[in-house]
C-alpha cells in the first residue's frame, strides 16, 4: 500500500497517545464512543470483507493454484496491495475466482457477520456483484437464497441487519446488467432491496444505464450509483438526473462543480464517502488533507462515512471515524453528526432510525462529561 495511506491508516488507528494530555483523553473517549455507538454503512462490498482465512480455505477446497501463492503468507501479501492493478487482481482473479460453489458465498456471510460485530454495525447495506460468480457457474437463484438466509441468521442471532445491492457493474455492460436487473427481480428476496452501478466509470458512462434504471425504479427497487470516484461532475449529474439515484457513492469530483455542490446541498442527495478508498486510487486525492470531505460537510451536503474494501484496506469503520478526528479535521460532534447522517441516509424506515438516534444519544448522555457533543 502506499506510504501516505499506511501513515494515514496508522493515524486512524492512533487513540492519541501523543497528542497533549487533554486532547489525548478526547480521543480516547471519542474512539469508546464510536464503538459504543449502534452504527451503520451503506457502501461497503461484499466480496471486500473476504478474509485471507477464507481465500485460503477456498483454495484448498477447489484445488486452485496460484504460481507465486505457496502458503497463505504469500497470499496475505497479495491483499497488501500497492497499486490500482494489483487491487483488480486481487479482487477479480483471486477473491471472487475463488468462488466455484453456491455454498461458498456462506463465507461472505461470517466475513461480513464478524465485520459488523468487530465495529458495532447494527444495520448494513451491503453490495454484492454477482457477474464474476456466475461466470464461475455459480447459480443466480441460489446464491440469493444463502444470502438471505444468511441475513435472515445473522439478524436473529446477533440483532444485525444487513440488506443487500445487487452490483450492475459497468465493467459486464449493459446487456449484462439487465440480466442481472431481470434475476433480481425474477428471484425476490426480503434482504434484496435495490440495485448499484459500480465498476469502473471510464467505461461505462452512467448515462448508458438509464434503462435499467428506469426498469429497477418500476419494479420497486432501490437504485444507487458509484460516481465521481475517478471520473469528473458530468459522471455525478448523469448519475442524479438520468438515472435519478437516491444516493451516490464517492462523489468526490463534485468539489469541482459549485453549480454540482449548490444542488447536492440543496437536494440533500447523500454522499457515500469512502476516504481510505479515494487515498487509494490517487486519483484525485493523494492525502487526507486534499480530500473534499470537509468542504462537502462545511457546505452542507449530506455526507456519509463508509469503509468500501475493508478488508483490502486494512481499514474499520470505527478507524475511518478516527482518521477524521485525529487530523483534526472534524470535532467530536461532528463526528457524530456523521454517523447521524449515515443512519439516515440508510433505506431504513423513518421509525426504525428514530428508534437507532434514541438509542444513540443515550449512549451519548453517558459521555456528556467527557466530550464536547
Amino acid at each position: 500500500m502506499h506510504a501516505q495511506i499506511e501513515k494515514d491508516i496508522r493515524d486512524s488507528m492512533n487513540t492519541g497517545k501523543e497528542q497533549p494530555g487533554s486532547r489525548a483523553r478526547e480521543l480516547k473517549n471519542l474512539r469508546a464512543l464510536l464503538v459504543e455507538l449502534p452504527k451503520t454503512e451503506i457502501h461497503l462490498h461484499l466480496e471486500a470483507l473476504a478474509t485471507v482465512d477464507t481465500i485460503w480455505e477456498l483454495m484448498k477446497k477447489h484445488g486452485i493454484k496460484y504460481d507465486d501463492v505457496a502458503n497463505k503468507d504469500d497470499l496475505r501479501s497479495k491483499f497488501n496491495v500497492t497499486s490500482l492493478d494489483e487491487f483488480i487482481d486481487l479482487y477479480l482473479n483471486i477473491i471472487q475466482n475463488n468462488f466455484r460453489a453456491d455454498e461458498d458465498v456462506e463465507y461472505l456471510l461470517g466475513d461480513a457477520r464478524d465485520y459488523l460485530v468487530r465495529n458495532n454495525i447494527v444495520y448494513a447495506e451491503i453490495f454484492f456483484a454477482p457477474s464474476k460468480f456466475v461466470e464461475n457457474g455459480l447459480d443466480f437463484k441460489k446464491m440469493i437464497e444463502i444470502l438471505d438466509a444468511g441475513a435472515k441468521k445473522i439478524l436473529e442471532a446477533d440483532g444485525r441487519e444487513i440488506k443487500f445491492i445487487i452490483d450492475v457493474s459497468r465493467g459486464f455492460g449493459v446487456e449484462n446488467a439487465f440480466r442481472n436487473l431481470d434475476a433480481t427481480i425474477a428471484n425476490p428476496a426480503e434482504n434484496v432491496i435495490g440495485i448499484g452501478l459500480g465498476g469502473a466509470e471510464a467505461v461505462g458512462p452512467a448515462k448508458d444505464y438509464k434503462d435499467v434504471f428506469t426498469k429497477a425504479r418500476k419494479h420497486g427497487l432501490h437504485v444507487v450509483a458509484h460516481a465521481g470516484e475517478v471520473i469528473g461532475p458530468e459522471s455525478i449529474w448523469d448519475a442524479l438526473t438520468v438515472l435519478k439515484a437516491e444516493r451516490i457513492g464517492h462523489g468526490i469530483s463534485a468539489i469541482q462543480d459549485d453549480k454540482l455542490v449548490d444542488h447536492l446541498a440543496e437536494t440533500m442527495v447523500p454522499l457515500e464517502v469512502c476516504p481510505t478508498s479515494n487515498l487509494f486510487t490517487q486519483k484525485y486525492v493523494k492525502t487526507l488533507e486534499e480530500h473534499p470531505i470537509r468542504a462537502f460537510f462545511d457546505r452542507g451536503l449530506n455526507v456519509t462515512l463508509n469503509t468500501d474494501d475493508p478488508t483490502i484496506f486494512g481499514i474499520d469503520l470505527v478507524d475511518e471515524y478516527m482518521s477524521l478526528a485525529n487530523k483534526g479535521f472534524f470535532s467530536p460532534a461532528e463526528i457524530v453528526q456523521l454517523v447521524k447522517n449515515n443512519l439516515f441516509a440508510t433505506f431504513l424506515s423513518q421509525e426504525r432510525k428514530e428508534e437507532l438516534w434514541q438509542e444513540s444519544q443515550a449512549i451519548m448522555q453517558g459521555y456528556a462529561d467527557k466530550l464536547p457533543l
